[in-house]
């Protein structure tokens, strides 16, 4: 899931269930309840994947930096090509 689409997601439960748990004193309480508790709970799982996110991206930003400073250019040998070998087209394909 998407971090726009998993924020979106996470308002639409709390705002719904804070309407129904304030509108309703019946068999709706609990339910708004229950949608409040998944849209906040939603919401703060979205912040904290987002937050790992961010932190291990810095970390391997700085490892691969670190590597780049030590490293020297290795040299580079090229193969000659070699030519395909021609196979004589029949039928339809040796057009």
């Amino acid at each position: 899931m998407g971090a726009i689409f998993g924020t979106a997601l996470s308002v639409m439960l709390t705002v719904g269930g804070a309407a129904a748990a304030a509108g309703a004193a019946g068999q709706y309480h609990l339910a708004g309840h229950v949608l409040l508790g998944l849209g906040i709970g939603l919401l703060v799982a979205t912040l904290v994947r987002t937050g790992a996110r961010l932190v291990l991206a810095r970390q391997a930003t700085r490892v691969r930096d670190a590597g780049r400073a030590h490293a020297a250019p290795a040299p580079v040998t090229v193969l000659p090509v070699r030519s395909a070998s021609a196979v004589p087209l029949r039928g339809r394909h040796a057009a």
